[in-house]
């Protein structure tokens, strides 16, 4: 009798070769799905410049007997075990009958998988597809099969439509209001508030005390006047304070007719956030078979102080369900037939065999 999941995941961490730690999570992978024929792999290794060959990609497609291959390097990688981030790991999941998957289709319907980099946003690229998925440091590096890819796009096999929920972890601390002045990427005034006093006057008072404004959990979140409703809003870093002018230097300027709004990333928000998020999942009627999880490195243990707590919320939730994720520097969020580039957010997609009915 066959697995009551074709699906399974292995992991494994430590100061040895690329080779020998993939061997390693094969091979815990592989006990779980009780022999049977894989039908295709993910493999993730961390981090970005782990020494990953096409020769040992291709002793692995000859040891699994298994051409459908997908590998790529992150910053951090994790299952339902296990997490790392900028240490040598190794993560993987395995697939066996019914499911596989294929490279994606440029014009497919459904939402397609996805790795890529941070330099595939530029362009219309978001605009094309909707994609679900991680965006890798600079020094990513991904193959199919043992061929290099500057895009990794993936279609499954046997399974229904996934199901992807956002965590965004993030605290508002203002009204979204339209850009009255800005010059270039100096935002000077919303409505009729100059810029730096407006976020003085809405710091918490839990980090008033602070001796120096914590900028990297400060953002700006950007709602254009052609953004779709309910769509995400984009979040831009706050560079710096400009004392001399009332103003606050973001990493570009905003979108002519938008609106934005302060926002502080947040540890106890964000373990709302994933609660919510998980609860929408759970509702659903879709027994599922494993999960994807796209995660900022901002979103790591040391943000919420010792452990990371999103990866502890879901393994109450689903405490047995195969699952491969990934530390990027940004998530890709489906919705509205396009992608949506989000930060310090966590994205949790769910998937479901075809041959599984509720």
């Amino acid at each position: 009798m066959g697995p009551s999941k074709p699906v399974a995941s292995g992991f494994a961490r430590g100061n040895r070769p690329a080779g020998e730690l993939l061997q390693s999570a094969i091979a815990e992978a592989r006990e779980k799905l009780s022999g049977e024929a894989i039908t295709a792999a993910l493999f993730l290794f961390s981090p970005t410049l782990a020494p990953v060959s096409p020769a040992l990609l291709q002793s692995q497609m000859r040891a699994l007997s298994c051409l459908q291959i997908a590998t790529g390097t992150f910053p951090g990688v994790f299952t339902e075990r296990d997490a790392a981030l900028g240490e040598n790991a190794c993560a993987v999941l395995l697939l066996s009958a019914p499911l596989g998957f294929t490279p994606q289709l440029p014009d497919a319907d459904l939402a397609t998988f996805c790795w890529g980099r941070l330099e595939h946003l530029q362009g219309e690229w978001l605009q094309q597809l909707p994609r679900f998925g991680s965006l890798s440091s600079r020094s990513g590096r991904f193959w199919y099969q043992a061929s290099p890819r500057n895009i990794l796009e993936i279609a499954f096999q046997g399974i229904q439509p996934p199901q992807s929920v956002w965590s965004a972890g993030l605290r508002t601390l203002s009204a979204p209001l339209p850009v009255h002045l800005q010059e270039g990427s100096l935002l000077l005034q919303l409505e009729r508030y100059l810029a730096l006093p407006l976020l003085a006057q809405n710091i918490p008072v839990s980090i008033r005390k602070d001796s120096r404004l914590p900028l990297e959990r400060l953002l700006m979140g950007e709602i254009r006047a052609d953004a779709d409703p309910g769509a995400p809003p984009e979040l831009l870093h706050i560079r710096a304070t400009d004392l001399n002018r009332s103003g606050l230097w973001l990493e570009r300027p905003l979108a002519e007719n938008s609106r934005a709004f302060l926002s502080l990333r947040d540890p106890a928000i964000a373990e709302r956030d994933t609660r919510i998020a998980l609860e929408q999942l759970s509702a659903s009627t879709q027994e599922p078979t494993f999960a994807w999880i796209s995660s900022s490195i901002g979103r790591d243990a040391a943000f919420f102080g010792q452990e990371d707590q999103d990866l502890c919320i879901w393994r109450e939730q689903y405490p047995d369900l195969p699952m491969l994720g990934a530390y990027g520097m940004g998530e890709l969020f489906p919705h509205q037939q396009r992608s949506h580039f989000l930060r310090y957010g966590k994205i949790y997609t769910l998937f479901s065999r075809t041959d599984i009915c509720p």
